[in-house]
């Protein structure tokens, strides 16, 4: 709780919570990073089961670039949102959910489409939407949102 409460207190957290635009902002660039990075995961799934099997995999191998950019700035916009609201997002346990999600996700879906397994870009598509969801509903639950 110590660590909870010094970084709420930070002025750089104040400044986010009560800011007229830096949340949304931040929200937004988280959103589109995500976006990036599970839009591109479920792409390089359905080439692996044979959807727009005309595009060449090696051409779809220059996509692991825009998943590295989408991850970097989610990691970035991710952590400028938890210093806004760090208890919010600290003590759930759907943000770990979230975060193991979207590891296994890009985990599997790097396997999935280098081995060309059908059976694993099923699961990928799968653990995106699963991955998306978690991120949406920590909008609507939180243990605490401010510590006291």
């Amino acid at each position: 709780m110590a660590f909870l409460l010094w970084l709420q207190d930070l002025a750089f957290s104040t400044w986010i919570r009560e800011s007229d635009w830096a949340i949304f902002a931040f929200l937004i660039v988280h959103t589109l990073a995500m976006g990036a990075l599970a839009g591109t995961g479920m792409l390089l799934a359905l080439r692996t089961l044979g959807i727009a099997a005309t595009i060449p995999q090696s051409t779809l191998t220059t996509l692991f670039p825009v998943m590295r950019w989408g991850v970097a700035i989610a990691i970035v916009s991710g952590l400028l949102l938890v210093c806004g609201y760090p208890a919010k997002a600290l003590t759930n346990p759907l943000f770990y959910v979230k975060l193991l999600l979207i590891v296994v996700a890009w985990v599997v879906t790097r396997k999935a489409f280098m081995l060309q397994r059908r059976a694993l870009a099923v699961v990928v598509l799968i653990l995106w939407p699963c991955a998306i969801a978690a991120g949406k509903f920590l909008a609507y639950t939180n243990r605490m949102l401010l510590v006291y």
